[in-house]
């Protein structure tokens, strides 16, 4: 059996230049992805944001005509309630936060 030619320096560069091309091909493509993820993740905050702000705005017909800080004031009124607490750490322990 014959023994495999060894590859010439030539060859060796183009082989390490090669693979350096596929290395920045990769990290393109990762930030690419890491991107894209991210551009999802705002657009699924954004769209919660809205379907909540709709569902306090439907509940609360006064909040249209209230400034941002009014609404905030209304719903740390309402929040700071003992009902409330008690809803928000029943959740929590039925392991529904986060």
């Amino acid at each position: 059996m014959t023994k495999p030619r060894e590859k010439t320096r030539e060859e060796l560069t183009a082989e390490i230049e090669d693979s350096k091309k596929k290395i920045r091909q990769y990290e393109n493509r990762e930030k690419m992805l890491r991107q894209k993820l991210s551009r999802e993740e705002r657009r699924t905050r954004s769209h919660r944001l809205i379907v909540r702000g709709a569902v306090f705005e439907s509940i609360v017909q006064e909040a249209k005509t209230m400034t941002d800080e009014e609404a905030a004031d209304l719903l740390r009124l309402a929040l700071t309630g003992e009902e409330a607490r008690a809803y928000l750490k029943k959740r929590a322990e039925d392991g529904n936060a986060g």
